[in-house]
């Protein structure tokens, strides 16, 4: 667990290791819901991670998709709650 200084702007940065360890690069989106007395951030899938995933490559991709599906939408409904 580390400290982060949030900015006048609002903004903070999340340390190099947790960028690394998620792939995370400039540009990304995140999810961001509030939960409790805190906050929670989650990387939105990148499209181009899911390109040709279902085209028989790996197993299990379509229930990987629809997975990935499940969790944006409950995402979503929280969000607009």
């Amino acid at each position: 667990m580390e400290i982060v200084k949030l900015s006048s702007k609002g903004q903070i940065v999340i340390p190099a290791w947790i960028r690394r360890e998620l792939g995370l690069s400039g540009g990304d989106k995140l999810l961001i819901h509030r939960e409790d007395d805190g906050v929670i951030l989650k990387p939105v899938v990148k499209l181009s991670r899911l390109r040709g995933i279902d085209k028989g490559r790996l197993e299990g991709a379509s229930k990987e998709i629809e997975k990935i599906r499940k969790e944006w939408d409950e995402e979503f409904e929280k969000e607009s709650l």
